[in-house]
């Protein structure tokens, strides 16, 4: 028999077997417990955390009396035929590499088919969100109203990439990332079952370069197991997977924390000539000032998933303030994310390191603001903006008094234009130029306003203007006078209009189809057309 891999040889094929997805175990049961089961289920969550073997496993449950009823099963035939992909009422679909509406098609005329052996027919379509839009419009009638006892079981890693007329018509289950807690247990299992020797800071760092992945986890169990002649110790698995020890870890943050630009670089060279990667080296450290930070906070025995600092680390950074540590931590964030996007990762991280050194030099703001220096700054600025404001004061007042000053009384009570024009002059007002040129007749208390000028008396004539004049000549005058604006007659004016508006209407007279057709008929010309008297 051919050597099978862990990630194979382990995969779950019960539900008893499946680990960290208690909420997703207890949806299937209850499906099958009530006999409800869904024509159409999306299986979505990240990688190697058991959405396909799960696809499997509630696919054999369903169609396996024993299993159905809680059972253990007797290795029947349609077990071994599922577990061996075997079967031809249990069949799985890779959308990656069968994307296209011709296989989809496929499917859709063999869901048209009743089951061979098997109670339902099952299809799992695996990485769904890689069909091609077609393929997916194709697959809407079915999933909507397939054949009876047929179900469609949809796994993916990117749900948002699946149409909602797809989400629409199925049933969703998230799966959630193993935390470091189970993957440590199942690692510890796997062990022991392979005669494998290993320490628990080994199983950490493998849980931990893991994500989350317990295919992934096994992946990386494998790599050390063959590597170290099944024991393993932490420092060789560190240099196998080219993580940085937390000794190192330790240093160099201690070294950011102190400013150390000279030391800090010293160890990160030490730790590219001896192989580790630059980038896991990043996230090493981001995660070190992350469990430092719930270290300090007290909150660490409440995560999981947090690096454990020795006591003697721990008193040395737990002297140090938790806003340096933000500040450093937030540096470290845009840090990671810059090594995903260049190339010269060395001189990236040989800049930032020396960066980080500067922001740990913090300035302490209480201090600051406590100096004698800052506190005298403090009084003369709030001086210049007192006397800033007693300026502005004062200058209002000035205008005001020079806009009083502005707006002249005559003692006498009669009326005079030139009295009215000089003052308008003076307060240089915009009514100077217009009222300049008209007549003014005093009729009792009326001032009759008379222009010849059409413009002029359309401007002068509005309710505004009226009203304007009329404040400004009593404010002149001491007594109080009634405005009129009136148009004065312009006889030659008229005449010429008139004289102008025939001349007009001769030009186009000659132009007219009516002219034309006269010539035109009678094969006569007009000389001149005149007005009559």
């Amino acid at each position: 028999m051919s050597y099978k891999v862990l990630s194979r040889k382990y995969r779950p094929k019960t539900f008893s077997e499946v680990v960290g997805q208690e909420n997703v175990l207890t949806i299937l049961k209850s499906f099958i417990k009530t006999d409800s089961i869904p024509h159409a289920l999306i299986f979505c969550g990240s990688r190697g955390v058991g959405k396909t073997s799960l696809a499997r496993i509630f696919a054999k449950t369903i169609n396996c009396p024993e299993l159905r009823e809680d059972k253990i099963c007797s290795d029947c035939s349609i077990c071994s035929e599922i577990d061996e992909s075997k079967s031809l009422d249990v069949i799985e679909i890779d959308a990656a590499s069968n994307n296209g509406v011709d296989q989809i098609r496929e499917i859709i005329e063999s869901s048209n088919y009743s089951s061979i052996n098997c109670k339902y027919k099952v299809f799992i379509i695996d990485e769904v969100h890689m069909l091609s839009k077609a393929a997916f419009n194709a697959l809407l009638k079915t999933l909507e109203e397939p054949n009876k006892n047929t179900i469609f079981i949809l796994a993916t890693t990117e749900v948002e990439r699946i149409p909602l007329t797809i989400l629409s018509r199925c049933q969703m289950i998230n799966f959630k990332t193993l935390n470091k807690g189970v993957l440590a247990n199942h690692l510890k299992n796997v062990c022991s079952k392979e005669k494998i020797t290993i320490d628990d800071e080994s199983v950490s760092l493998i849980s931990e370069e893991s994500k989350g992945s317990a295919r992934d986890s096994l992946g990386i169990l494998e790599q050390l197991m063959t590597s170290l002649d099944r024991n393993i110790d932490v420092e060789n698995a560190r240099k196998i997977l080219g993580t940085t020890s937390n000794q190192i870890l330790f240093r160099i943050s201690r070294n950011l924390l102190t400013s150390d630009i000279k030391e800090c670089l010293k160890d990160y060279s030490v730790i590219t000539k001896n192989g580790y990667d630059s980038k896991k080296f990043i996230h090493s450290l981001l995660n070190y000032f992350r469990s430092a930070i719930y270290y300090k906070l007290e909150i660490h025995n409440e995560v999981n998933d947090i690096v454990a600092i020795e006591e003697s680390e721990k008193k040395e950074l737990l002297k140090y303030d938790i806003e340096l540590f933000e500040n450093l931590f937030d540096e470290l964030i845009k840090l990671y994310e810059l090594c995903n996007k260049t190339e010269n990762i060395k001189f990236i991280i040989e800049s930032n390191l020396i960066k980080l050194c500067l922001v740990s030099n913090y300035l302490n703001f209480n201090e600051i603001v406590d100096s004698k220096e800052i506190k005298e700054e403090i009084l003369t600025t709030e001086e210049r903006v007192e006397n800033a404001q007693k300026d502005k004061i004062d200058k209002v007042q000035k205008e005001e008094s020079v806009k009083q000053k502005k707006n002249p009384k005559i003692t006498t009570k009669a009326f005079d234009k030139s009295v009215l024009l000089k003052n308008l002059k003076e307060l240089k007002d915009e009514n100077h130029k217009l009222l300049i040129d008209c007549d003014f007749k005093l009729e009792g208390k009326t001032i009759n306003i008379e222009t010849k000028n059409n413009l002029l008396y359309g401007i002068l004539k509005e309710d505004e203007k009226i009203e304007k004049i009329s404040k400004l000549v009593n404010e002149i005058f001491t007594d109080t006078f009634i405005i009129r604006i009136s148009l004065g007659s312009k006889k030659e004016e008229k005449s010429e209009s008139g004289d102008f508006k025939f001349n007009e209407k001769k030009d186009k007279l000659f132009e007219s189809e009516t002219m034309k057709n006269l010539f035109s008929t009678f094969d006569c010309r007009v000389l001149d057309i005149e007005k009559e008297k």
